[in-house]
């Protein structure tokens, strides 16, 4: 008898235990989630020199089993629906039954015949031009799967470590709708290559970071490592947003946090296992808000990642100087020693019989080759560019050239870091970013006043091909509160088809 009381007594303690964590736990959202990664059922996928992700082969296997169960588990908190599928098997039409799907790893390229753009961009397409399903990209899933339809979420640099930094706490990903988070914010050593860009000049040697996960390829050498998009530009129309910035060797406005269009870049790589307790609240919060971005594709698109803008040609102007000389110098030097050191340990590793790990069998064999340090003539010479005629060593003449000229600047959008002073412009005075510009030729059509340089600009700075100026006007008049001058999409003004 006592026996039986005894497990009567224990039975409802659990039940009501069971009752009491479940009204603690908040109600799942009504969400879909697909999280698309490496299925760890499946085989291991095959491998060259590095693993998928840019992993080492080691690292990669040993969190193979862990990784996609980890994020399913985290997902499964916190959504109605999450359902995980192997990124060899996912196809565009698989993401339609779901609010938000999450890239962990690449999937296959699309078949040939669905994408056009395969053989005129000569590069491996992953989603149709038009995909309007929300999507969070895991790290360097971003640009592999993005650049191809135009994503600013590009590939900057593969160097993204553990924190981030220069965070807009305010944005929603940090206020709900899942968790709020208040990060917790450490004041931590500046990262030095942000004092190498005129963004980094009156940033502080030490600013606040968030700790975003546990580890980082700085100090597992198996970790996976993150990646940051270019920020210039990022945010000059309402389709894209950046959110935070993060240690690596890039400027300040590198993104590491950011959403072009219906995409997110969350650039950190480690898997839930790994990423702190806020990181994760966060990350959730991020699903959450991509839902409202269905349908919403990216407005500029940005199909060339190595055009210049004119942030670069600002970078440009202000290296034109012995002191920047100097310094670059400085950098190569310290470069080919580092590079030297790595060479004599991998060469003494090699002689004792001893394996190379992925990693290293990867970069030996850029190992032991020194940059050649440029005299002051060639290195201005590579700065000035075209205009090395011109201006030969006179490095304050060519400064003060690209200051009178900067509001005239054109950067090819189809070339490779191409830039110039547009003369054009320049002879009508009015900046090319500003729609001032725009009414002044047409007013020029109107009076009849050089009206092949008018028509000419009107036409390189817009996607349209009037000829009178009534028709520009008309034109003008219907889309002037939603126009927006685009670098990255043409170098050109772009309607907000958002409003």
């Amino acid at each position: 008898m006592i026996s039986r009381l005894i497990c009567l007594f224990m039975l409802a303690g659990a039940l009501f235990a069971t009752s009491a964590t479940a009204q603690s736990r908040p109600p799942l959202r009504p969400l879909k989630v697909l999280f698309v990664g490496y299925d760890p059922a499946r085989p291991l996928p095959e491998m060259t020199r590095s693993a998928p992700g840019g992993m080492s082969k080691e690292g990669f296997i040993a969190e193979y089993p862990v990784r996609m169960p980890a994020f399913k588990a985290l997902l499964s908190q916190y959504f109605s629906e999450v359902a995980t599928m192997d990124c060899r098997d996912w196809k565009p039409a698989d993401s339609n039954p779901y609010d938000v799907t999450i890239f962990d790893f690449r999937p296959n390229p699309l078949p040939q015949q669905d994408s056009a753009r395969l053989k005129r961009r000569l590069r491996p397409a992953f989603l149709p031009d038009d995909f309007s399903r929300p999507v969070v990209f895991i790290a360097n899933t971003a640009p592999e799967m993005g650049e191809a339809i135009g994503l600013k979420l590009d590939w900057l640099c593969l160097c993204l470590d553990a924190d981030a930094h220069h965070l807009n706490v305010k944005h929603p990903i940090f206020n709900g709708p899942v968790a709020r988070v208040k990060p917790t914010l450490q004041l931590k050593e500046t990262p030095e290559g942000i004092f190498h860009y005129t963004t980094g000049k009156n940033v502080p040697k030490q600013i606040p970071m968030w700790k975003v996960q546990n580890e980082g390829y700085l100090t597992s050498k198996d970790a996976r490592i993150g990646l940051v998009a270019r920020g210039n530009r990022f945010e000059e129309g309402p389709d894209a947003e950046m959110i935070s910035s993060g240690v690596c060797t890039k400027d300040v406005q590198a993104v590491a946090l950011g959403r072009h269009g219906n995409f997110f870049l969350w650039g950190f790589g480690s898997s839930p296992a790994k990423m702190t307790d806020e990181a994760k609240k966060v990350f959730v919060n991020t699903v959450a808000y991509m839902q409202q971005f269905a349908g919403k594709t990216p407005i500029a698109r940005k199909y060339n990642d190595r055009m210049a803008t004119t942030d670069n040609v600002r970078e440009i102007a202000a290296a034109a100087t012995r002191e920047a000389y100097e310094s670059s110098k400085v950098e190569i030097q310290r470069f080919n020693e580092q590079n030297r050191k790595e060479k004599a340990r991998l060469d003494a590793k090699k002689a004792a019989g001893q394996a190379f790990t992925s990693q290293e069998e990867t970069m030996y064999p850029y190992y032991g080759n020194d940059e050649e340090i440029p005299s002051w003539e060639d290195y201005l010479k590579s700065l000035t560019g075209k205009y090395h005629e011109k201006f030969g060593s006179d490095a304050a003449a060519f400064q003060a050239y690209i200051s009178k000229n900067f509001d005239y600047l054109y950067c090819d959008p189809t070339a490779f870091f191409t830039w110039t002073v547009d003369e054009d412009v320049a002879q009508i005075g009015v900046s090319n970013h500003s729609i001032k510009l725009l009414d002044t030729c047409i007013d020029m059509l109107r009076r009849k006043d050089r009206e092949d340089l008018a028509l000419k600009v009107l036409k390189r700075y817009t996607a349209e091909n009037f000829t009178t100026a009534k028709e520009w006007s008309a034109w003008l008049s219907a889309h002037r509160k939603k126009l927006f001058f685009s670098e990255t999409n043409g170098y050109r003004f772009v309607i907000n088809t958002y409003n």
